[in-house]
């Protein structure tokens, strides 16, 4: 057989290299533009959903979005755009809307929905387009009060068929997609209303560290604080969280998981500032209240207003202490302001402030126990069918809870010890006229309580108490150790007799420093919102961190036979 010549080869060989190069050159090509496109993010919108139903759920058009785009949102991998949506922003009803919908703020995916509610009866529909013209679409069925864990379960599958993202409660535990609002009714609920469970899976003694849409927790800040309120102080619709520190106010809105800083106020160098307050206004535009005593000792009460991003000075050095009550028979918040007494603390009574100009001055004098200033107590509405009347809730020095009836006539006093604030005034404990070596003995304390706020959470005319609970085995050995590594919140209401538990968190690590019943995350759903300070340490002074927490107040109740978690079991 005749050998294939040479010289015919050579010729062929240039070829096959070439198209060898290119090939590899075209699969290099293929997995860098695939690899491009696995690291560059998607970005969707949601559209207000279309809500029939009664007036009471109209609200649904505006919060339903916003629970999707915080539940959708995936760090580094998907975002929301354009989700500022103003009230001249109409509902999406079909796909041309949704497209046009998409197209104006150049997004990968745009989310619409609507939502039927007929007596108990809800049905959401909602549908996901995309750029190329696909669509998804997710329905569910359910109670008006269990819209939350619909919206979950769908957002849950929109996760997974969309973007390849496995819930992190499902991945963990396969019996974890089962469980809603599962608590052990032996710890958390009452004797006398055992059958009942309420508000938010976080609600136990104690339990697991697995994140779910239970609890939201913002990244550590680095400083300090003592006071925080939660308020719509430009009258936007939308909440802002204020976090103050020992020389500064700090405003703050939590979107997508994260605390987006958004303006500061710093007060005198020679002040020490004590809590901060809101006080709503017709206009919309609130006050925010901000206490704060000099180096001698002498109050300064700021009345500062929040506008486009900016604080600004109300009022500023005015000599009283100020706090916002809600004072029967319409409960609506009022100022109310106290004097001091140097060197005691404060002067008797306490009096309704009123503005006059530039000044606040005194008003009437409320009608209260001696015990009690302008600090320390609350007033709890009569409950629905309730005998006897609100009832006025005082914390005692030893801070315990003492309830006194309209008519101050003492009824109950608790054993448990409430409050735990660790921000203090420092007050002269001997007789006027009489000296005393400070050498020899230390000023008293008086430790400015948390805010105590009594709510209706289940909007069923049973009001309930909001108490921190802290726990130290520190500061029980030691009456000044006031930074508690730990602490449960605490629902209480009037059983006839005293005041008893509904339910408690589970406990949270770290020193309380304020709490609060407002809706921190603008999803339309209240939340326990909670501020913390980390305790870092033996003694939890150095380094210590801000936090706030934030707990969904899921109204709906769960079946009374719904069987406690196996985590409880070991609580």
């Amino acid at each position: 057989m005749k050998r294939p010549s040479r010289r015919l080869l050579l010729p062929v060989l240039p070829l096959l290299v070439v198209a060898l190069l290119s090939a590899a050159t075209q699969t290099f090509a293929a997995q860098k533009e695939s690899a491009s496109a696995a690291a560059r993010k998607s970005t969707f919108t949601v559209a207000p959903f279309s809500v029939q139903g009664p007036p009471a759920y109209a609200h649904l058009e505006r919060s339903l979005p916003q629970m999707l785009t915080s539940r959708l949102y995936w760090k580094d991998r998907v975002e929301a755009v354009g989700q500022d949506l103003g009230s001249n922003v109409k509902p999406v009803t079909d796909q041309a809307g949704a497209e046009k919908f998409r197209a104006a703020r150049k997004a990968d995916y745009v989310v619409w929905g609507t939502v039927n509610i007929i007596g108990d009866n809800c049905s959401i529909d909602v549908r996901v387009l995309d750029k190329n013209g696909k669509t998804w679409a997710q329905a569910r069925e359910a109670a008006p009060n269990q819209i939350i864990p619909a919206v979950s379960g769908i957002s849950d599958a929109v996760n997974r068929e969309l973007f390849n993202r496995v819930p992190q409660q499902a991945a963990s535990s396969p019996q974890a997609q089962g469980r809603v609002n599962q608590m052990n009714p032996d710890i958390m609920i009452n004797e006398t209303s055992s059958r009942e469970v309420y508000l938010n899976p976080q609600f136990r003694y104690s339990g697991s560290s697995a994140q779910d849409d239970s609890r939201l927790r913002s990244a550590p800040l680095n400083f300090s604080s003592v006071g925080m309120e939660v308020t719509d102080a430009d009258g936007d619709g939308k909440n802002e969280i204020f976090l103050l520190d020992d020389r500064a106010l700090h405003a703050y809105s939590f979107s997508a998981g994260q605390m987006q800083p958004k303006g500061e106020f710093r007060f005198p160098a020679n002040s020490t500032c004590l809590n901060v307050r809101s006080m709503p206004h017709a206009s919309g535009k609130g006050w925010i209240i901000v206490n704060t005593v000099d180096s001698g000792g002498v109050p300064n009460a700021y009345i500062l207003n929040w506008s486009d991003g900016q604080f600004s000075e109300v009022m500023g050095r005015v000599r009283w202490y100020l706090n916002v009550v809600k004072l029967p028979p319409n409960y609506r918040p009022t100022l109310i302001g106290q004097e001091a007494n140097p060197p005691r603390l404060f002067r008797m009574g306490v009096h309704e402030m009123n503005r006059q100009g530039d000044t606040l001055v005194p008003g009437g004098q409320l009608n209260l126990p001696t015990e009690a200033n302008l600090f320390n107590f609350t007033w709890l509405p009569a409950s629905k069918g309730e005998i006897g009347g609100e009832k006025l809730i005082v914390l005692t020095r030893d801070e315990s809870l003492r309830t006194y009836n309209s008519k101050l006539n003492r009824l109950a006093v608790t054993s448990e010890k409430y409050s735990g604030s660790s921000t203090g005034l420092a007050i002269d404990p001997s007789m006027p006229g009489m000296q005393h070596d400070n050498r020899q003995q230390l000023p008293s304390v008086f430790y400015i309580p948390m805010r105590m706020p009594a709510v209706d959470l289940e909007r069923d005319g049973v009001w309930k108490l909001i108490v921190n609970r802290p726990i130290s085995t520190a500061a029980q050995i030691f009456d000044r150790y006031r930074y508690f590594p730990q602490s449960e919140i605490h629902c209480l209401f009037w059983d006839g007799v005293g005041l008893n538990l509904q339910w408690k968190t589970r406990r949270i690590k770290g020193s309380m420093v304020d709490y609060t019943i407002a809706d921190a995350d603008n999803d339309g759903i209240p939340d326990l919102t909670v501020c913390i300070n980390t305790h870092p340490g033996a003694l939890g002074v150095s380094a210590r961190k801000t936090m706030v927490l934030i707990y969904p107040l899921d109204i709906s109740k769960t079946s009374p036979g719904t069987a406690p978690d196996k985590s409880d079991m070991y609580e």
